[in-house]
């Protein structure tokens, strides 16, 4: 009689095959609550949100896909005033930007290509949590007389997509005003422990509310995609992150011969595997 599995309640990058955040349609975002098949963003995932009580994962979430973003060559821009991302200040693809008018300003450079019209190399935006989307709620800025920075943001979700631009997203709650249109904005969602509210306003159109269950850190409803499921969501460091980010995916390295195709030149592997990180 075989036992029954038990749900992990921690994946980390040792617990993974060593190809696994390289080899798929993209960033690798954890493993269903079995465990039994990895969870990537892949290109259809859209805008991402997170939403969650704080100490519930969602900064390591941002973390784990924004080392992966950029370790796959696209330009990563972090808006962080609660400064949870000191592993990005010295990395070559990810922008830091870590107070309430850079913030500001570069939401406001953001949305002003989109209603441009204006095509750019792909960029992913993160927006750390509570305390950077209070700012853009309260925060004015002086080129857009009374509006706020969530404006600007609505309007990068709204069209960014067609113009190389994906945002990734955590609050506590669904800020108030992009409640009625936040399932619409948000391809993927990410719910830990909803509430009645959230589910009512992100959560999968015609099914029940999930049942009450224990808080697991890391541990979220995954919506949208065209399904529902639990997902143990990946864990990395500030280290381990970092490493990631400044090293790009092997893909990337394998040189490419273009005008001589009869010869084949081998892949060159890294020089240091992704799990000799040291713990921490």
């Amino acid at each position: 009689m075989s036992r029954p599995q038990v749900p992990r309640l921690r994946v980390d990058l040792a617990d993974l095959p060593e190809d696994a955040v390289d080899q798929g349609p993209g960033p690798l975002i954890g493993l269903t609550a079995g465990g039994a098949a990895p969870v990537y963003l892949g290109p259809g995932s859209g805008h991402t949100l997170l939403v969650a009580w704080p100490g519930m994962g969602t900064t390591t979430v941002l973390r784990t896909v924004a080392a992966q973003y950029a370790r796959r060559g696209t330009q990563v821009d972090i808006l962080d005033v609660a400064g949870q991302h000191t592993w990005a200040r010295a990395q070559r693809r990810v922008h830091l930007y870590e107070d309430a008018a850079s913030v500001h300003r570069r939401l406001y450079q953001l949305a002003d290509q989109v209603r441009a019209q204006r095509s750019g190399p792909p960029r992913v935006v993160v927006v750390e949590s509570d305390q950077t989307v209070t700012a853009l709620l309260r925060f004015r800025h002086y080129p857009v007389p009374g509006g706020t920075g969530l404006d600007a943001l609505t309007a990068v979700l709204a069209a960014g997509r067609l113009y190389g631009i994906r945002v990734v997203m955590a609050c506590r709650a669904v800020p108030a005003p992009m409640g009625h249109v936040a399932r619409d904005l948000f391809t993927t969602r990410l719910l830990s422990a909803p509430t009645p509210r959230t589910w009512d306003l992100v959560g999968s159109p015609g099914r029940a509310a999930p049942q009450e269950e224990p808080f697991r850190i890391g541990r979220m409803h995954l919506v949208g995609m065209g399904g529902d499921e639990v997902v143990q969501l990946l864990r990395l460091s500030d280290l381990q992150a970092a490493y990631l980010a400044a090293a790009p995916a092997p893909a990337a390295r394998s040189p490419r011969v273009r005008h001589r195709p009869l010869i084949r030149l081998p892949a060159v592997a890294p020089a240091v595997s992704t799990f000799q990180i040291p713990p921490t």
